[in-house]
């Protein structure tokens, strides 16, 4: 049996994650990410297990907990290390999780992340781990059963590392279910575009602490914040219906900016920021695209993306394969309006955007939007903004 067989062996049994560190300077900080993807967990970062490896001895499992409950399965095998999980040894809801960052002083921000990470783990018990790898590697080695000792590191139940008052309360945990509830709220305004009603939601969230535990919500810890956050806008804007390569620009654009923040206050500018974009942009989309059939989400996402090439009721028809007529009818029932009224209204709300934040020129922004001919640009503007492109120009300068 080849060490990818049992690795696989090992992952289909006992659907976990199984990996092999044969290469250990190479292969160490790849598994570590994996496992300990935000780095919240000091027992699992890539500089501990490398000097944990030098402790193991061969013919030894070891159950590695760290400080919140998350255990790691691990053991030598020729020249390398096998490392399962991580997984939970039972499952745990909602005020158990608050009940261990608040042991570990881990500050309310990370909540999402951690219900995320401990949902994602699979329920295993030491036990029958041991029991599984031993069969497994008794057909591995090809000689009979295989002795091997097990020693426990158990972080999470050591009494010097964690600090537990003597009686605890539902208030130790009220400031994380009320950024809980913000969260949600906020989360609920960026799905629905409600760009006016975002501002209080984002300096309710922004502002929160919890006196002698955390500073502001945003400012303590800006960049897991924003990580945290753009996770959780992604499945909303989404679910929306916004078209998932806007929603990646934005999400990449924002990434690439808090990757060169180099203050915490520019940071939060940039978490403010990606919000009112991305609501703004569910906010535009939702303007335009009634709840329609997936069929007419794909089309009307076509012509969002490419309002700026040669668009007509036939050259779509093409596209997706279906007659003009009949697409035509099944556009008008979805989206209330006609395909050619439909491309224009994206293309002059684009213009829009280019006349209130560029300077280019009127010509110039009617041929970025797709009209050739800048006279039809402007009859189809003013039909549709009731003015003229220079009009509303002066008009935006005014505001």
């Amino acid at each position: 049996m080849k060490i990818n067989t049992l690795l696989s062996l090992l992952n289909d049994l006992l659907s976990c994650d199984v990996y092999f560190i044969g290469d250990r300077e190479k292969d160490t900080p790849t598994v570590a990410e994996k496992i300990n993807p935000n780095g919240l967990f000091e027992e699992f970062t890539g500089e501990y297990l490398l000097s944990f490896f030098d402790s193991m001895k061969d013919s030894t499992y070891y159950e590695l907990i760290n400080a919140l409950g998350e255990r790691l399965f691990m053991f030598r095998l020729e020249a390398g290390f096998v490392v399962i999980g991580p997984y939970l040894k039972r499952t745990i809801d909602e005020k158990e999780i608050a009940r261990r960052m608040f042991k570990n002083k881990v500050p309310s921000q990370f909540f999402n992340i951690l219900k995320s990470q401990y949902y994602g783990c699979a329920i295993l018990d030491s036990f029958n781990i041991r029991n599984t790898v031993g069969a497994c590697l008794s057909a591995y080695f090809a000689d009979g059963m295989v002795s091997y000792d097990f020693v426990k590191i158990n972080h999470f139940e050591t009494p010097s590392l964690i600090t537990v008052p003597e009686e605890t309360s539902d208030k130790l945990y009220e400031n994380i279910y009320k950024k809980y509830e913000i969260e949600n709220d906020l989360l609920y305004k960026i799905e629905h575009g409600l760009v006016d009603e975002l501002k209080a939601s984002s300096t309710q969230l922004a502002s929160l602490g919890s006196s002698g535990m955390e500073m502001a919500y945003f400012s303590s810890h800006p960049k897991e914040a924003m990580a945290s956050l753009r996770a959780m806008v992604r499945v909303v804007a989404v679910r929306s219906g916004l078209s998932i390569v806007i929603i990646d620009e934005i999400l990449s654009k924002y990434t690439n900016l808090m990757r060169e923040a180099k203050t915490a206050a520019e940071s939060v500018k940039l978490i403010e920021s990606f919000q009112l974009e991305m609501t703004k942009e569910i906010r535009e989309y939702r303007s335009h695209v009634p709840p329609c059939s997936q069929f007419m989400k794909s089309v009307t996402e076509y012509i969002i993306l490419n309002y700026n090439t040669e668009l007509s009721l036939s050259s779509l028809a093409e596209k997706f394969k279906i007659s003009p007529s009949y697409l035509s009818h099944v556009f008008k029932r979805e989206i209330n309006k006609g395909v050619k009224e439909f491309i224009e209204e994206i293309r002059i709300s684009n213009a829009c955007r280019f006349i209130e934040s560029t300077d280019m020129s009127i010509s110039q922004i009617g041929y970025a939007v797709g009209y050739l001919d800048n006279n039809y640009f402007t009859k189809v503007f003013k039909k549709t903004m009731k003015m003229t492109p220079r009009k509303y120009r002066e008009q935006s300068l005014r505001l």
